[in-house]
């Protein structure tokens, strides 16, 4: 909601737009991007360790270039954040999918790329990133999540 504030300095009357810093409407998000697997099918997040800071909006952007289905996984994340929406693309870049509500992982399929907009609303830290197809996490599918 907007509003109008008149100030009186010095006889004159100003009026001037007030807004509210935790408007997140007017934020631009933060873009992070995490490879899942490698295109040599190595079994790793890259970065292993992401950090977010609270009231920021954030599009976290999710990039499967390995031959393999990947998971995005953290419930520790999923519980502190406000997740704006989800969105799919295939490997041409079309969007596929836009997904609202609550979400606690992502599948990417092969090639393909999903963006998780969210804004961190809890801190703390959470070395729970896993991707959990059979045998990815103990291949080296995991991560630490720090929000702050």
């Amino acid at each position: 909601m907007k509003f109008w504030i008149t100030l009186l300095v010095a006889g004159i009357t100003l009026p001037f737009q007030a807004h509210s810093e935790g408007d997140l409407t007017r934020q631009t998000p933060i873009v992070v991007e995490v490879e899942l697997g490698t295109t040599e099918g190595e079994m790793r997040f890259s970065p292993s360790h992401l950090e977010f800071e609270t009231g920021k909006l954030y599009r976290l952007v999710l990039i499967n270039n390995s031959p393999q289905p990947h998971y995005f996984s953290s419930n520790g994340m999923a519980r502190s954040v406000f997740t704006r929406k989800a969105q799919t693309y295939a490997p041409d870049g079309q969007r596929t999918a836009e997904i609202k509500g609550h979400i606690h992982e992502i599948e990417v399929f092969p090639g393909h790329k999903a963006d998780w907009w969210f804004v961190p609303v809890q801190t703390g830290e959470f070395n729970d990133l896993t991707c959990p197809v059979a045998g990815h996490q103990e291949a080296g599918m995991t991560g630490s999540i720090r929000i702050y």
